[in-house]
């Protein structure tokens, strides 16, 4: 289930934060979420929230790639797969998510340090702890990564979704036959409504680099600099041209120093 609480633009969004909630309790469910989502319009904050109610269903869901999740409320007293594990096997997909452990048992914080845990909020306290949690987490995440993007995206039976990929997530963006490919380290996707000039615009504001009229690369990813190629870290080989391919060097270089200091 997906419940989507404000517009989404036509244009690359600077954030959006996708929150799932995990419970077994359906009536929990009908309660809480709307009261999230008065709390995302009160903090005006972009946000599609996705419901599960088993951890297998919110497990599958990273596996295959369908969402990155910003914030996950995890219920810990669950049948069959029970919310600690649950939050084991999420964190070996994904190190990078805010997780709340949901419970009625306040005991329980003791046996849940090793899943970083972001915030452990009692269930008979939620409504009156939620507008905390949410908005203590959001300042938390802009603070790790302030660049999240949004993009709309078209899949195989043509149907039109909006993603968010962090922006350290994203490996290049590509062009081919007047369609854009967005390529990142889990799967590539193909944006919709986007121009490839728009994109190269943006993009060079951070650390990515026009290498080609068809090509636009972050530079962590580069592994190596050759004529008429650039050879990323998990071996794709991308063309180079060469009259950019000094301003590619420059950039590289400038940025290799920046670390380095």
């Amino acid at each position: 289930m997906q419940v989507t609480y404000t517009s989404i633009s036509k244009e690359v969004i600077g954030c959006m934060l996708t929150i799932a909630f995990c419970d077994d309790d359906n009536r929990f469910l009908e309660k809480i979420v709307p009261k999230a989502g008065q709390i995302l319009k009160k903090l005006k904050v972009n946000a599609v929230i996705y419901t599960f109610t088993n951890g297998e269903a919110l497990i599958k869901s990273l596996e295959k790639h369908t969402h990155y999740y910003d914030i996950i409320f995890l219920d810990i007293e669950m049948p069959h797969l029970g919310g600690k594990e649950t939050a084991r096997r999420l964190r070996l997909l994904d190190k990078k998510f805010k997780l709340v452990f949901l419970t009625s048992f306040e005991e329980e914080v003791l046996n849940t340090f090793q899943y970083d845990v972001s915030d452990f909020t009692p269930k008979f306290l939620v409504q009156e702890r939620l507008y905390s949690v949410i908005k203590r987490l959001i300042e938390k995440i802009r603070e790790d990564d302030p660049k999240p993007q949004t993009f709309k995206v078209r899949d195989s039976q043509d149907k039109i979704s909006v993603i968010k990929v962090p922006l350290y997530d994203i490996e290049y963006f590509e062009s081919i036959d007047r369609k854009i490919y967005l390529h990142t380290k889990r799967r590539v996707y193909l944006i919709h409504n986007y121009k490839f000039t728009d994109l190269a615009g943006q993009y060079s504001k951070f650390d990515f680099v026009d290498i080609h009229r068809t090509c636009i690369v972050n530079i962590k990813y580069i592994f190596s600099i050759e004529d008429t190629s650039i050879r990323l870290d998990d071996g794709t080989i991308l063309p180079l041209s060469r009259r950019k391919r000094q301003q590619v060097l420059d950039k590289y270089l400038k940025i290799i120093c920046e670390v380095d200091e």
